[in-house]
């Protein structure tokens, strides 16, 4: 760490000394030039003179503003740079998340693995199983026959629900047999997955969706439709990680 303090130091003050050298040579050699022009303008014809310095003098001038401008401007590019860094560094994460539309960051209705199964018909093994085939995540939308959002089952939920069964005594058989309408009627789980996910519109930020999910106990994924109605077909999905992911700043 030291060593490397050590050598941006250095590197730091080569700039400094050729800038300040570039500086000093440029203006010696103006002075210089503009001496001999005006030597040379002095023992020369008028006409002659004239013609010498407004060809030379302009040219000279261009030179140095051209060189000038080249190396201290473009200190004053980093420099500006650096500010601008800082002040996006001084974002909180939660004005972050309000420059962020959902749309930019929400998984398209298209890319997330979903089921549109009744609850009476979804088998959770078949459930678990096309989880693990997909390898899309540990999550599981359940929508309807007209992709309105209905559930959000997490993995470990359906996890839990089947570890209870067995311990209740469930045999192989039955338990293959459990379906989500099963899970839904233990009131062990039917208060959390009533609040499994919130509903934000196409228009809304991140910092929206953050306080949807907020207002409901144990949600961590919000659904996005056209005007944030559930009885409209979702268009993506947001979930708590990605919100997290996307807050943080600096």
């Amino acid at each position: 760490m030291a060593s490397e303090i050590d050598t941006s130091f250095r590197n730091r003050s080569w700039n400094e000394w050729f800038r300040e050298w570039l500086a000093t040579i440029v203006v010696l050699i103006s002075v210089v030039a503009v001496a001999i022009l005006g030597g040379i303008a002095i023992y020369s014809e008028k006409a002659q003179a004239k013609e010498i310095l407004t060809m030379v003098l302009p040219m000279i001038g261009t030179w140095v503003g051209t060189v000038l401008a080249f190396y201290f401007g473009k200190e004053q590019l980093e420099a500006a740079t650096r500010s601008v860094t800082a002040i996006a560094r001084e974002l909180t994460p939660e004005e972050k998340l309000r420059s962020i539309k959902v749309t930019d960051k929400m998984i398209p209705r298209a890319a997330a693995y979903v089921v549109s199964e009744d609850p009476d018909k979804l088998k959770l093994l078949d459930a678990v199983a096309g989880l693990e085939k997909v390898k899309k995540g540990s999550r599981l939308p359940i929508l309807t026959n007209e992709n309105t959002p209905r559930y959000v089952i997490h993995r470990s939920t359906i996890d839990r629900f089947l570890s209870k069964a067995a311990a209740a005594g469930k045999q192989v058989g039955e338990l293959q047999q459990l379906t989500l309408n099963d899970l839904l009627a233990d009131p062990d789980f039917k208060i959390n997955l009533e609040n499994t996910f919130a509903i934000v519109p196409e228009t809304a930020t991140l910092a929206d969706a953050k306080r949807a999910m907020g207002s409901l106990p144990s949600c961590q994924d919000v659904f996005v439709t056209r005007t944030g109605a559930s009885s409209e077909p979702i268009s993506g999905w947001v979930t708590n990680v990605i919100i997290e992911d996307n807050s943080r700043v600096g």
